[in-house]
């Protein structure tokens, strides 16, 4: 619950820090520094909210607490925007002048009750020294001295606080013991408080450079294994390749930074192989050529399929074959052997006998010319 209220002040009167983002010492500082104003500027309103009702019917009193309530309310919206030195500036002078006015408009001069107004001019040490700077704690204690000094001087305080301070002179001299005491101690603890947060911020620091260092050095052997096993995979395809083993692919993803290498090595071995298939098939079909020349010349033809386009010609030559043993009456086959130059037709007609040609088969001889 507390830690809900304390984020929705922040988000409202104070600058906060986006989530996820990497910000310098400086932005850091000035984030806290604006967090932790705000806090101390909520005291300094409620410190001036505090009187306003018995400040109604004292309209003299009352509008200058006004117009410091303004004031306070302006600084705090500047702190929320990372103005925080402006900001205690205009708190540090509402709480002065407030103060200092109060004490001068009392009736009748301050009275020896009027002596915690000057303590209370104690809290512009500690606005300064934190909202501004840690040795501005000394200007505003000094300031507040000499201020308390002249009134004492002069002939403001009333009757009863002059009779008091001579009775006891030591009532000046502890207010401004105050005053200085205050200042030192501010300034030693913001000033202790500034540097203990600068440590923690470069010990912060420190970490996320050794961070950021172990996440290199995981990421430089993370590649450095990477190349190895790639190089390793390349080799084992090369050595694969070189003994004829054109399937062998290189299993590389696009995250391996050997993948263009694998890619091109795995488009050549395809390539490879497609053309070593296409040799394969072109001396099949050399073969299934050469082994139908020879059946032709036995006067046969293959029995058994080739697996290739050879196949089509033996199945034309059947069906050729089978065609004219179907329209003609073939005489019983001769044992003579087939002529060499008809080896085809010898296949398709085994059982026929060629007669040997004639004189009389000849064709006629051409006409001749006379010889000129």
């Amino acid at each position: 619950m507390g830690k809900t209220l304390a984020d929705l002040w922040y988000r409202l009167f104070a600058a906060t820090e986006k989530p996820g983002a990497s910000l310098s010492f400086r932005e850091k500082n000035a984030i806290r520094r604006s967090q932790t104003s705000s806090w101390i500027l909520l005291v300094v309103i409620v410190l001036v909210v505090i009187p306003i009702p018995s400040l109604i019917n004292k309209p003299f009193a009352l509008i200058p607490s006004l117009i410091a309530l303004a004031l306070d309310i302006v600084a705090l919206f500047l702190n929320k925007a990372k103005h925080t030195r402006i900001a205690g500036v205009i708190a540090i002078f509402t709480i002065e002048a407030g103060l200092i006015g109060t004490i001068l408009s009392v009736p009748g001069g301050a009275t020896a009750a009027d002596i915690p107004l000057f303590i209370l001019l104690l809290q512009s040490s500690i606005v300064a020294s934190y909202m501004i700077a840690p040795g501005w704690s000394f200007a505003a204690a000094i300031f507040n001295s000499i201020v308390t000094y002249l009134i004492f001087q002069s002939n403001i305080p009333s009757e009863e606080l002059k009779h008091v301070y001579i009775i006891n002179s030591s009532v000046l001299t502890g207010m401004i013991e105050v005053n200085i005491i205050v200042a030192v101690f501010t300034f030693i603890i913001v000033l202790s408080f500034n540097q203990a947060i600068a440590n923690l911020d470069r010990s912060e620091e420190i970490v996320s450079l050794e961070r950021r260092e172990i996440a290199r050095q995981q990421e430089e052997l993370a590649l450095k294994q990477q190349l190895e096993d790639g190089i390793k995979q390349l080799m084992d395809v090369h050595m694969r390749a070189a003994n004829g083993d054109f399937s062998a692919r290189v299993p590389l993803n696009k995250d391996n930074i050997l993948w263009r290498v694998a890619y091109s090595l795995n488009n050549l071995l395809a390539r490879l192989a497609t053309n070593r298939n296409l040799e394969q098939e072109r001396r099949k079909e050399q073969q299934a050529i050469h082994a139908l020349a020879a059946r032709l010349q036995e006067g046969t033809l293959p029995t058994q399929p080739t697996g290739t386009p050879v196949d089509e010609i033996i199945v034309a030559l059947n069906s050729q074959r089978n065609w004219k043993k179907s329209s003609t009456q073939s005489p019983p086959p001769s044992s003579q052997p087939l002529p060499r130059g008809g080896m085809i037709d010898g296949a398709l007609e085994r059982s026929s006998v060629i007669p040997p040609r004639t004189a009389s088969d000849a064709p006629p001889p051409p006409p001749s010319t006379p010889w000129r």
